[in-house]
């Protein structure tokens, strides 16, 4: 495996396709598809990282370091900066594309959230998509390919991600974050199959007691008054602003390693400016990603009580809270847990669009409370 590759867990045909198409000639646009925190936008990164290299991806050199840190002029990552990717971007995306690379070999744009392309800009996208010029690539990253124009589509070459393994999880968390196995393993099955969480809850106090707040919450439910639904939906929206806050402070500790390999003040400058731009971006989705942890923790502490109600132990993600699941779960309310899934389900296909969060969350939170009494 190449050294790019080298943090890609658990997707070995994933990997293999990527590092063919480095070796043999890729093609002019890919489509990454696969569950959320998979490792997806990791390896667009350094499968762009690939395609800008002199060396097709040696992973060690400057070009490889800058593209992977999203600080490179040739590699535009794009990302909604509100609920769509719009047709104006598309129009200069466009423009641009038809110039010459300024350092690198290749020209390559990264989409994440590739779906929230509206439809004036899926079809701006797609006559260059159909006709790109030779020193162009795209790379389209998506968590609902359905959502995506089928024109779009066929003209991409799909590369396939599914939810990391247990096992893989178990040793990644070992080797990177230090876990003993039995802590890796709890994380793990917490996780199910989002490496990303599992790593933020190996590395991250806050993300830690984020979890033990919702839990604590999801637990509390059924015998909430309206007072206390108030005080949740507080609860859980600081949780979500301090999940933000702390990604940003990432992003700029990533500024920081950046601007050691600039050489002079118009450098500095520009980088300063692509990371407030790649911030302004970030905000969306750090808040977005906050949410769906929310959301996945609440859906999975009623998929634990369902089946703690029939003795399935073996199928609990939270087995750390196995006695508290125990106590709560009764087998005459299996279809009430079936409907507070359903209502978490609700509320993240409402969080998709632009809708308050806070509302959206309170109105899980009172439809959950109605389909367990």
């Amino acid at each position: 495996m190449r050294p790019l590759f080298a943090d890609i867990v658990g997707q070995s045909m994933a990997v293999a396709m990527l590092e063919r198409a480095l070796q043999q000639g890729p093609s002019h646009a890919y489509l990454f598809v696969g569950p959320p925190g998979v490792g997806k936008t990791e390896a667009a990164l350094a499968f762009a990282a690939g395609l800008a290299c002199p060396d097709s991806g040696c992973g060690t050199c400057m070009t490889c370091k800058r593209v992977q840190e999203g600080m490179h002029p040739d590699v535009e990552v794009v990302s909604p900066e509100g609920n769509f990717i719009r047709k104006e971007e598309i129009a200069e995306i466009n423009l641009h594309a038809a110039y010459r690379p300024f350092e690198a070999q290749a020209k390559v744009y990264v989409f994440l959230d590739a779906d929230s392309f509206n439809v004036d800009a899926a079809n701006a996208f797609l006559k260059t998509l159909e006709e790109p010029p030779p020193h162009v690539y795209f790379i389209l990253v998506s968590d609902r390919p359905e959502r995506l124009l089928p024109t779009v589509v066929s003209r991409c070459q799909a590369v396939l991600f599914s939810p990391v393994a247990l096992p893989a999880m178990i040793d990644d968390l070992h080797r990177r974050c230090g876990l003993s196995a039995k802590q890796a393993a709890l994380l793990a099955r917490v996780a199910g199959g989002n490496l990303h969480y599992a790593r933020e809850l190996a590395t991250s106090e806050d993300t830690r007691r984020q979890r033990t707040l919702l839990l604590d919450l999801a637990r509390d439910l059924p015998l909430a008054g309206l007072l206390d639904l108030e005080v949740a939906v507080d609860d859980v929206m600081a949780t979500v602003d301090g999940h933000s806050a702390e990604q940003e402070a990432k992003l700029e500790a990533d500024l920081s390693r950046a601007l050691e390999w600039a050489g002079d003040a118009r450098t500095r400058t520009w980088l300063q400016k692509r990371h407030d731009e790649k911030l302004k971006r970030q905000q969306r989705r750090l808040a977005t990603r906050a949410l769906a942890t929310v959301t996945r923790t609440y859906a999975g502490w009623y998929r634990d009580l369902a089946a703690a109600a029939v003795g399935a132990d073996e199928a609990v993600l939270n087995l750390d809270r196995i006695d508290d699941l125990r106590a709560s779960a009764r087998p005459e309310s299996l279809s009430a847990y079936t409907g507070a899934v359903l209502a978490v389900r609700q509320a993240q296909e409402r969080l998709r669009y632009n809708v308050d969060a806070r509302c959206a969350i309170g109105d899980m939170f009172r439809s959950i409370k109605e389909a367990l009494t």
